[in-house]
């Protein structure tokens, strides 16, 4: 999955440049590290389909590959059996990205990952995600995420249909995320993700906010890049899709808060700024609210997806 919200506004502006600048950059920065964190779940998944250690029920040999990437296996063996994915940093994936470092994954609670329950301990080590069409901006993540497998995944099935669903639930505390520019944020992300294929070509990825506060369905919370507290909650769960482009969503809504600003995207809007109810769409709609000297200044743009 990519989803990269380096774009244009495509509506115009109610509100100051360095007011769009800010509240924009920070939607980019929610968007693009839930999406890396997804594509990372999806190349974890992909290490599994082939590993018995890990879950692979079937006697057929496959050959499953991330893009850019070799998978050691030294680690198989181990107490708490390991892999580690080995990003080459020269390969360019989606057509958008290319990544650089490590990603360890492994089994702290459970008998394999193919089993409902599981946890997996996932380590992000100097994992970096550079765009090179876009100015090569970047971002690196260092930190440690879990995963619980909620379904249990039936590999076989998978094989033999090319259908499959697999439920996962996601927790990850003070993930350090470094910007191009040398700037930090801090991230907390509580989700659950529901992945399904269909004739081993079409799949789909939905992924919601997991913990409540305040009432609210919540997605992540921490420090963004301006050091300012923020907290996402999710309002209409975030669906894309391997048809219309993992970085173009179909739809989700969700607001985010900080201490100076809040931001919300509505995701999968026509030209117009209205949800599509089917097919592909044009790109997302963005609104939010300055809070200065105690005046609310608002703003909004619709903004085609890259």
């Amino acid at each position: 999955m990519a989803v990269v919200f380096f774009a244009s506004c495509g509506g115009k502006l109610k509100t100051s440049p360095s007011v769009d600048s800010n509240a924009s950059q920070h939607n980019q920065d929610v968007s693009n590290t839930t999406t890396e964190s997804n594509n990372v779940n999806t190349d974890i998944n992909t290490a599994m389909v082939n590993n018995s250690v890990f879950g692979k029920n079937f006697s057929v040999q496959s050959s499953p590959t991330i893009c850019g990437a070799t998978i050691d296996t030294t680690g198989e063996t181990a107490t708490q059996p390991y892999i580690t994915i080995n990003y080459n940093g020269s390969t360019t994936c989606s057509a958008t990205e290319i990544r650089t470092g490590q990603i360890k994954v492994q089994l702290i609670s459970g008998s394999h990952w193919s089993d409902a329950g599981s946890v997996l301990e996932v380590t992000f080590i100097n994992y970096k995600v550079v765009y090179p069409t876009l100015n090569s901006h970047s971002l690196t993540f260092n930190g440690i995420k879990y995963l619980t497998d909620v379904s249990g995944i039936d590999y076989l099935t998978y094989y033999l249909s090319g259908s499959a669903t697999i439920q996962t639930r996601e927790r990850s505390y003070n993930m350090l995320v470094t910007f191009d520019n040398g700037q930090t944020s801090s991230w907390n992300s509580a989700r659950l993700t529901t992945w399904a294929a269909t004739n081993y070509t079409q799949f789909s990825g939905t992924v919601n906010g997991d913990t409540t506060i305040g009432g609210k369905i919540i997605d992540s919370w921490g420090k963004t890049r301006f050091n300012t507290n923020f907290t996402t909650q999710m309002i209409q769960p975030w669906v894309s899709n391997s048809t219309c482009g993992w970085w173009c969503p179909t739809s989700g809504n969700y607001t985010s808060a900080t201490d100076s600003f809040t931001v919300t995207a509505l995701l999968g809007v026509n030209s117009s700024g209205t949800q599509v109810n089917s097919g592909c769409a044009y790109g997302f709609k963005l609104d939010w609210t300055l809070i200065s000297s105690g005046n609310n200044y608002n703003g909004e743009a619709i903004i085609q997806y890259w």
